[in-house]
């Protein structure tokens, strides 16, 4: 998406590509774009999240996905790539363009398995076509062959790929159906070989696993060309931890251990992990990487922005924060359909208070995220 200058260009770019892809999906389309989950979902703090399919048959013992009701079957999403365009465009909390609102796929599937590898590929080109966001991709697979070319022809061109990993010898028993860590480390090779960013995204971390594999798999990487990581906690329901004790792979006295308290049933909790972490992450600067705070500093870092949104940060450049002033903000606002009351541009906050109710007040603030990289303080005043 070309030609957005301002904060209100951005506001009336995406009411043009609403009205040209409504055209182009034609009626049945619109119905089908406007009712989904990615026309009214909230974002995330990693961006909005794009579901390239319903299901995963990787199995890794450790995924929250199969607590959360999905199967080992997968289809691909069923929105055609113009429909889930549609269907973003049509999102009251997404911002549009080069500097508008994350996009994250791979989120609760594996984008890449042979059941919806094509469709992610489709949602990449569609979305980078019509909204022109910033690009991350989460993945266990290696690609390769004529896959690798299509996905390097239909991303965004700074596009950050998190390639996941978690163990080495031990990957057999946690991941069954994901690709073999050297195919995966070959792909961050092939990322960095063809001017792509590679975020090695060592998650979750895996107490007696993990942390005694991370300097073999660090280094692994480093060879690969990589020189950022993000680090990850393990996360555990019900599902998670019966299905970690049946393998017999891992000290599930040691994770347990490190649990406040049992989960409830449909709960997820994290481990205690932040000693691990640090372990690691001194390790990591030891061989000359890069440790990020969150999967979304990889996305920033990639496109060579600056990232002041949330207490994780600042990440990024700050110097290539996009200016604004109090002015520009309210004009947005206005562009919104909202009625401004009060902005300040702080700094790396912007405060608002704007007539309405919470909903007002969350359009605002992702709004302010996803144009303007700087954290929102929005009051909602009730009339």
């Amino acid at each position: 998406m070309d030609g957005v200058n301002s904060l209100v260009d951005a506001v009336y770019a995406k009411e043009a590509i609403v009205e040209e892809l409504r055209r182009r999906v034609g009626e049945e389309g619109f119905r089908r774009a406007s009712r989904d989950w990615h026309a009214r979902r909230r974002p995330i703090p990693c961006g909005m999240t794009v579901h390239t399919g319903v299901g995963c048959s990787y199995g890794c013992l450790y995924c929250y996905i199969y607590d959360m009701g999905f199967t080992g079957k997968p289809q691909p999403y069923p929105l055609s790539g113009e429909e889930l365009a549609l269907a973003l465009a049509l999102n009251p909390y997404v911002a549009p363009g080069p500097r508008g609102t994350l996009l994250a796929f791979g989120s609760v599937t594996e984008p890449f398995m042979r059941e919806t590898a094509w469709r992610a590929i489709e949602y990449l080109e569609s979305t980078r076509r019509w909204l022109g966001n910033p690009q991350q991709v989460s993945t266990k697979t290696g690609l390769k062959g004529r896959l690798l070319e299509k996905f390097v022809e239909a991303a965004d061109p700074r596009i950050d790929v998190l390639v996941s990993m978690t163990t080495l010898r031990l990957w057999k028993a946690l991941e069954p159906g994901a690709s073999p860590p050297e195919e995966r480390m070959e792909f961050m090779r092939r990322l960095v070989e063809a001017g792509l960013s590679a975020t090695l995204f060592l998650r979750p971390i895996i107490p007696g696993v993990t942390d005694r594999e991370a300097e073999d798999i660090l280094s692994r990487a480093a060879y690969a060309g990589v020189d950022k990581v993000v680090l990850g906690t393990l996360r555990v329901a019900e599902g998670i931890l019966r299905r970690l004790r049946a393998s017999g792979a891992v000290d599930m006295g040691e994770i347990e251990r490190r649990l406040a308290r049992w989960p409830r049933r449909g709960e997820q909790l994290p481990i205690y992990s932040r000693d691990l972490k640090e372990k690691i992450a001194l390790k990591a600067r030891e061989i000359g990487f890069k440790v990020l705070p969150a999967s979304c500093s990889a996305n920033i870092e990639s496109h060579r922005q600056g990232c002041a949104a949330c207490r994780l940060g600042p990440c990024g450049d700050l110097s290539r924060l996009p200016p604004a002033s109090d002015r520009e903000v309210a004009r947005l606002l206005e562009a919104l359909g909202l009625k401004p009351l009060k902005v300040s541009v702080k700094g790396l906050t912007v405060e608002a208070a704007i007539r309405g109710g919470r909903r007002e007040a969350e359009i605002a603030s992702y709004w302010i995220i996803g144009l303007l990289r700087r954290s929102p303080r929005v009051k909602a005043v009730r009339s």
